[in-house]
């Protein structure tokens, strides 16, 4: 974004010393634009492969009819995005959880009190592993969703997760894939080196993941509810 005919004024005053006065004489000029970003975004969509996310699409239903647990993780942008996901699949696939049990998907980046005394007591690249540690089963799944490919905790996670209790483990990776992309029984990668474009066709895809589930929960399981 580029600012025309922005005055600023260093205040006098001790208590704003590092926060300028800004008058503004006229509207901003937008470097690039909504259009710009819309069409970059559809770009970046049409190149990633529907048969990658097939395969999440199906290990989930595949965790689900088995009564296994889901569990996904990532960092900050990701971090929010893997609650949005672990709630619309517990929450949003199926409509009445009471007649059937919901998806056990659950998000481990939630519990900010394992958190912060893991990564005070011990390190943060274990905050995700030692959650899996505690709660992980055999045939549960690892969803690890990382704009860079290279988180250390990711890394540990799928690392822990690969060598015990037959998990598999599953990522959405931007830029080039990273360490992650070679780690993953399945990935699904989003060619594009912009960290906040990558996050957002995140959430692009996984809504398209809840609203498929819904759907085919809703033709097979929920057919048979009604018979």
């Amino acid at each position: 974004m580029k600012n025309k005919n922005i005055h600023v004024n260093w205040s006098d005053n001790t208590l704003s010393n590092s926060m300028p006065e800004i008058k503004v004489n006229s509207e901003i000029e937008l470097v690039s634009g909504w259009r710009s970003h819309a069409t970059s975004i559809g770009k970046s969509l049409h190149l990633v492969s529907e048969k990658q996310i097939d395969e999440l699409l199906k290990a989930i239903w595949n965790i689900y009819i088995n009564e296994k647990q889901f569990f996904i993780c990532g960092n900050g942008g990701s971090a929010c995005n893997s609650n949005h996901f672990a709630q619309d699949l517990t929450k949003g696939t199926i409509g009445n959880g009471l007649s059937r049990p919901r998806i056990k998907a659950i998000s481990l980046c939630n519990d900010i009190g394992f958190i912060t005394a893991t990564s005070n007591d011990d390190s943060y690249d274990n905050i995700f592993k030692h959650q899996l540690v505690a709660y992980a089963n055999r045939g549960d799944g690892l969803l690890v969703l990382s704009g860079s490919g290279n988180s250390k905790n990711l890394i540990e996670a799928v690392g822990w997760a690969n060598g015990h209790l037959g998990m598999k483990t599953y990522g959405i990776l931007g830029y080039d894939g990273g360490i992650l992309k070679d780690k993953l029984s399945n990935y699904i990668h989003i060619n594009l080196n912009h960290m906040e474009k990558c996050e957002g066709i995140m959430s692009i895809i996984l809504h398209y993941i809840m609203c498929e589930l819904k759907e085919l929960y809703n033709v097979t399981l929920g057919e048979y509810e009604s018979s």
